[in-house]
């Protein structure tokens, strides 16, 4: 795990591996999506973690057409069904994967902007009260027919 936290791929290498320009991914860098280590000499050092989020990047951008603002989105969401998939392994037997889960796809939502769902409603007792209004005729208007009018 150490290993895939160190960076081991200059830049050069890393481009080459991802079959990208080295000036995209000093883009992406600048856009926040990674922060590739540095030697003392200030070169950027990728890791295998790095060089596989790129990949997502690329995925992201070349076949799902997403700009800059659409890959952060999927980045996030990536992060979150990651998170999910963590929760899922450790909490097997546990009660609370349910919960967490819920938590998980309710932070999911709010990344896409979909309002929460309100939560049904208790069942309320059936109420015999009659509505005077509803089973009122009222006349027939010029034209209308008189089941329009009827409940």
């Amino acid at each position: 795990m150490l290993e895939e936290q160190r960076g081991v791929y200059i830049i050069s290498v890393a481009s080459r591996l991802l079959s990208m320009h080295p000036q995209t991914l000093r883009k992406y860098e600048r856009a926040g999506f990674l922060v590739p280590n540095r030697t003392g000499g200030m070169l950027r050092l990728y890791s295998s973690e790095d060089i596989a989020r790129l990949a997502l990047i690329k995925h992201l951008v070349e076949d799902l057409g997403l700009n800059l603002a659409g890959v952060e989105l999927g980045l996030k969401l990536a992060g979150l069904l990651g998170q999910m998939e963590d929760d899922i392994e450790r909490h097997q037997d546990a009660s609370d994967l349910t919960q967490r889960l819920r938590q998980s796809l309710d932070q999911a939502a709010d990344l896409l902007g979909i309002p929460q769902q309100k939560e049904e409603p208790e069942p309320q007792p059936v109420r015999r009260t009659i509505r005077i209004r509803h089973y009122v005729r009222t006349e027939a208007k010029p034209g209308s027919t008189r089941n329009e009018h009827q409940p």
